[in-house]
């Protein structure tokens, strides 16, 4: 610190080398775009009771380098799995917010995938109840071990 408690830049640096550290190194992304599903997930009774279609993005961050030096399928994490962990989530019990669906899916893939350091779940929502025109509706989350 200098003199008058501002920050310098060299204490900047040491932080930002520190948090950078600090952080799993999430170089390899798998990611699967545009699950399309049909779900009773609102806020108001209509939609839970008529349902309506729902689109998700994710993304599973992990060390792909063993599975790729070995050519062993075993030792990644299966698209078709985090398929059906999504759809599981997306076509069990309704919630209220798309932010519950949304944690509940991360929660759910950073459990079953042991090597997935982070994950990022965008959920949205095409058929949202919004007076106006709009081209996207959604939220996105990421979430870390």
């Amino acid at each position: 610190m200098t003199s008058d408690d501002t920050p310098s830049l060299a204490d900047a640096l040491a932080e930002t080398d520190a948090g950078a550290r600090a952080r799993p190194l999430n170089t390899d992304r798998l990611f699967l775009r545009a699950l399309p599903f049909y779900a009773r997930h609102g806020v108001f009774e209509a939609e839970r009771e008529l349902g309506q279609r729902f689109v998700v993005d994710v993304d599973c961050w992990l060390d792909t380098r063993p599975a790729a030096w070995a050519d062993d399928a075993a030792l990644t994490v299966s698209y078709q799995q985090v398929y059906e962990q999504v759809a599981a989530v997306v076509t069990d019990d309704p919630v209220r917010l798309i932010e519950t669906l949304a944690e509940r899916i991360a929660t759910r893939l950073l459990d079953h995938f042991e090597t997935v350091e982070q994950v990022r779940v965008v959920v949205h929502k095409p058929g949202a109840p919004v007076t106006g025109v709009f081209g996207d509706v959604g939220i996105e989350i990421i979430r870390t071990r």
